[in-house]
């Protein structure tokens, strides 16, 4: 009920507002028909006035011609006999041939023009004077009273009078005695200035009026057309206003819902100006988050609550959202609570631009508090598994590096018995030698002693000794080298290392394991290694990069012992490491030429454990952790190619630009 009333009070509301400019259309429109009206009436009596008065100045013309030519003489005839008021000497003559001709004067030719008019039914022209000579030339009381207006200083007479019941334009001005009237008036009295008389001018307004009433017809069609067109215009205006308001007031009630939706979402929302960055909306979920009320909140900007950025930085940020260089940017940073310290965001920035609206940012900020705790706690169990895994390694090659080590520890311990056995023998000769130089000091050496020394040269065999001595002591040397390498690459690769990313040598990192994989790789494959002695260091975790290679190269000599089979005859396989650095990037590649994947197991390689090998032989986290470790720790990219029966090659990528620390 309630709203079926307010939209009869609306649309009550609306009748009234149409009616409202109904009327003041329909006031416009007889305001502009009273106009039409009174130009109409006033273009009519300018234009019949224009007309009287071209026809005063063309008897005036041609009074002034029949004045400067002193008169002009015309046949003698029933409409033009002789002017019995005009005394004059030879005012009649004859012709040679005995025509009779009387003269014409300004006057007189003035008035046979009228009469002429008159006749025709045109318009009719009086020329007439309060003292006239002629009595045809005597005022009718309109003229008279013009005469008189004259002679108290008006120059001009112009009325609408009706003549023989008809509606006539009278127009007169006065008639100036010039020097050539004065032939004829001069004994009047009359000097040049004064007003003899004067010439009216009587125009019928029948056409004048029907041609104005046609013409206020035409457009009192036009403004009726005008005025209905303009009712049905308001109409339909109104009406689009009110689909108009009725649009808005749902607008502004979607707006309040949307508002109200924007208010108990968990996540926060600020928009602010990227000119001035103040905020200019922010949602409940905003002023819960910061801490601070929303009068508050309008009153500062995105830096207020970003310890982490400058304004430098920030900027910087916008510029490439409103530029179009990026449709988004999302990051995490720390809001700054009011009373409780920082808090954790994911910001998600936009910059939106409404239909004929001014361009805006809105950032989407969640607290990932929970998250982040959840993160490190996944953190620190990728971080176990690893390790374990990594102990796994270790506990599946400790055989294998046993015998590693034993080999060297064997040789060496040989050479050690040697050494003995040739420190005896030689203990001997410097027992004698001894005994001999003591005697060579008393000068009293007796000659079997140089028999017995001989005898011991002999029986030491000086010269077998001389020359494996130097060479027992070189493979003791080498074998103890080679037993410190193989331990300094187990400590490196066993232990836990750093949480943090820090720059390190690559290279370094792939020798040391492939040395322990060693026992894995050297029955079926040969290594080689194209290493680039230039590649810089890289940000990354030492630990689990060395993780990653190991998985991969003991997966390569896995491949190519299967390809091999169990009597390989002595054929062996390779495995090729190469290291190089592309753009930003350092990488890594590693083939094997093992029997390679179909391309429906290559799909499935990194799922957590998917393995293709025999039950007991492989856990499937390998790879799978792998490239968690490259991708999600590192940044970086996994990439695998293999070709059934040639061999499988992982390309690991690396970015050099990336932060160091957590």
């Amino acid at each position: 009920m309630t709203d079926f009333s307010l939209k009869t009070d609306k649309n009550i509301n609306m009748v009234r507002h149409y009616l409202v400019l109904a009327f003041c259309w329909s006031m416009i429109m007889l305001a502009a028909m009273g106009y039409q009206m009174y130009r109409a009436g006033r273009d009519s009596m300018n234009m019949v006035r224009l007309q009287a008065e071209s026809i005063f100045t063309r008897d005036i013309i041609h009074r002034k011609w029949c004045a400067a030519k002193g008169g002009v003489y015309a046949e003698v005839s029933e409409e033009t006999p002789p002017n019995p008021y005009l005394d004059v000497p030879e005012r009649d003559i004859s012709t040679p041939s005995g025509k009779k001709l009387t003269k014409i004067n300004p006057a007189y030719m003035t008035r046979q023009i009228h009469d002429l008019e008159k006749k025709k039914g045109l318009i009719y022209g009086h020329i007439c004077s309060l003292k006239p000579i002629n009595p045809a030339n005597s005022p009718d009381p309109w003229e008279k009273t013009a005469l008189e207006r004259f002679a108290a200083g008006e120059t001009e007479i112009s009325s609408i009078e009706l003549i023989d019941g008809v509606e006539n334009y009278r127009f007169m001005k006065p008639l100036f005695v010039e020097k050539s009237c004065l032939r004829c008036h001069g004994d009047q009295g009359c000097k040049v200035g004064d007003i003899r008389g004067g010439i009216s001018i009587s125009i019928p307004m029948q056409e004048i009026t029907a041609v104005e009433h046609n013409r206020l017809l035409n457009s009192y069609f036009i403004y009726l057309a005008l005025w209905l067109l303009g009712l049905v215009g308001l109409g339909v205006g109104t009406w689009r206003l009110h689909l108009l308001l009725l649009k808005r007031q749902e607008t502004e009630a979607d707006l309040a819902n949307f508002k109200t939706t924007l208010d108990n979402i968990n996540d926060c929302v600020f928009m602010f100006r990227p000119d001035t960055l103040r905020f200019f909306y922010v949602n409940q979920g905003a002023v819960e988050q910061v801490g601070y009320s929303a009068e508050e909140l309008l009153t500062m900007t995105p830096l207020d609550i970003k310890p982490e950025f400058t304004e430098e930085d920030f900027r910087d940020m916008i510029t490439m959202l409103v530029n179009k260089e990026r449709d988004s940017l999302t990051f995490e940073t720390v809001h700054w609570h009011k009373s409780k310290g920082g808090v954790p965001v994911e910001v998600t920035l936009q910059y939106v631009v409404p239909e004929n609206g001014k361009g805006r940012c809105v950032a989407l900020v969640r607290d990932i508090t929970k998250r982040k705790t959840a993160r490190e706690e996944k953190e620190k169990m990728q971080s176990r598994l690893v390790q374990s895994q990594k102990m796994e390694s270790v506990g599946q090659l400790a055989a294998g590096i046993a015998h590693e080590i034993n080999t060297p520890a064997q040789y060496v311990g040989s050479n050690i018995d040697f050494l003995d056995e040739a420190f005896t023998d030689i203990g001997g000769l410097v027992d004698k030698s001894n005994e001999l130089l003591t005697m060579a000091e008393k000068e009293n050496i007796p000659p079997e002693k140089w028999e017995e020394l001989a005898e011991e040269f002999e029986e030491a065999d000086w010269e077998y000794l001389a020359e494996e001595i130097p060479k027992a002591i070189r493979q003791s040397r080498d074998g103890i080298k080679r037993i410190s390498t193989i331990v300094q690459a187990m400590k490196e690769f066993s232990h836990p290392g750093s949480k943090e990313i820090s720059l390190n040598n690559i290279n370094h990192i792939i020798k040391n394991t492939v040395t322990v994989a060693r026992n894995e790789w050297k029955y079926v494959a040969e290594v080689k290694s194209g290493l680039d002695p230039n590649l810089p260091s890289v940000p990354c975790l030492a630990d689990e990069m060395g993780q990653v290679f190991l998985n991969i190269i003991i997966n390569a000599a896995h491949a190519i012992k299967e390809k091999l089979g169990d009597n390989p005859d002595g054929e062996k396989g390779t495995i090729k490491i190469v290291s190089r650095q592309k753009d930003n990037w350092v990488e890594i590649a590693i083939a094997d030429s093992g029997m390679g994947m179909p391309d429906v197991i290559l799909d499935k390689i990194f799922d957590p454990f998917f393995t293709t090998k025999e039950v007991g032989k492989g856990t499937g986290q390998g790879l799978a952790i792998a490239r968690d470790v490259v991708e999600s720790k590192h940044g970086g990219r996994l990439m695998v190619k293999s070709e059934m029966g040639q061999g499988t090659t992982f390309i690991i990528r690396l970015p050099l630009q990336r932060k160091t620390g957590k």
